[in-house]
Formats: structure tokens, sequence, C-alpha cells
């Protein structure tokens, strides 16, 4: 028997499953105010500031590259990310999958960035990049390995984007009936 490809159905729910496990176990470790839902869409989770500081990012060129400790990798790593917002904070979104006889909701997780200006230099990127990195005394060590696979950015507010992405998949799949 040979195994699914990882963006296939069956490897991507497999890979969505464990990553949202993976997020839910992470989140358990700080006190449950540090997670919080967004106020215009149910699927969007806010991270705290103190848990937003564990990632670091720079600019590089048209690129954000999202520095990620190995704590957050656990979740991140195995999370299919496939779109990027930046407006108030930078996004994370992960589109819904079939798994098994249901679906795997999407998910949107939101990280604080304390600063319009950073917000900015984000917003005018067009590709994020996730970076395995160390942090020692506070700050970032090393980045320890190639960065991953590019994923597009978006200016647009993640709420009205993933309720447009949302009726688009509805249409696309309503052709057929």
């Amino acid at each position: 028997m040979s195994a699914a490809p990882p963006h296939s159905g069956a490897g991507r729910a497999a890979r969505q499953l464990a990553g949202y496990a993976n997020f839910l176990r992470w989140s358990a470790n700080f006190g449950k105010e540090t997670v919080r839902r967004h106020a215009g869409h149910r699927q969007v989770v806010l991270l705290s500031p103190m848990q937003s500081g564990r990632f670091a990012f720079c600019v590089a060129g048209d690129t954000i590259l999202l520095g990620v400790q190995s704590f957050e990798s656990a979740w991140l790593g195995t999370l299919p990310v496939d779109q990027v917002y930046v407006s108030d904070r930078l996004y994370l979104a992960t589109d819904g999958v079939a798994c098994l006889d249901g679906r795997l909701a999407p998910l949107g997780i939101g990280i604080f960035v304390d600063d319009q200006r950073k917000r900015q230099a984000m917003a005018a990127a067009r590709w994020l990049r996730l970076v395995p990195m160390t942090v020692a005394g506070g700050r970032v060590a090393a980045l320890a390995g190639a960065p991953g696979a590019p994923v597009a950015v978006s200016v647009d507010d993640i709420v009205p984007a993933l309720a447009a992405r949302a009726r688009r998949r509805q249409q696309d799949g309503s052709q057929f009936f």
C-alpha cells in the first residue's frame, strides 16, 4: 500500500489533524486567556503578545522570514498554511479539508505584531517562509535550517477573506449538483 502524497486529500487531512492536535496541546501550556477567539470569526484565534513573542521575523526582499522555535514547530511545521494575511496582526490561515466522513474546519492564527511599521513592512512582502530558529538569552541565536515553502501574503482583512474563500469553495462544489 502506498502512502498518499502530503498535499492530497488523505495526506493533507492527516497532516492538518496532527497540526490541530499539536496546536491545542501547545496552547494548553499557557493560561486560557492567552488564546482567544477573534470577535469577527469563530475559526480565527488570536495569540497573546506573550505567545506571539515566541516568533521572530525579518523581511528579506519580497519575503517575510518567520522564525519558529522547536516548541512551536511541533504544530506549525505540520499545519499546512495556505494563505498569510497582514492587517492588524500577522495571520496564518489553513483551509478546511475533508477528513473521513466529515470535514476539518479552516483555522486562522493571529500573531500579535507590536508596531504598525513592522506590519507595513510585512504587508509589502509577497511571500512568507517559515524558518527554524533557536533562541538564547531572549535573542535569536541561530537559524537552524532552510526556509520552508513560500506561502502567498495578502493585505486583506482575514475575516471577509475567509468568508469569500468559503463562498467560492461552496460555489465550486455546487456546480456538480
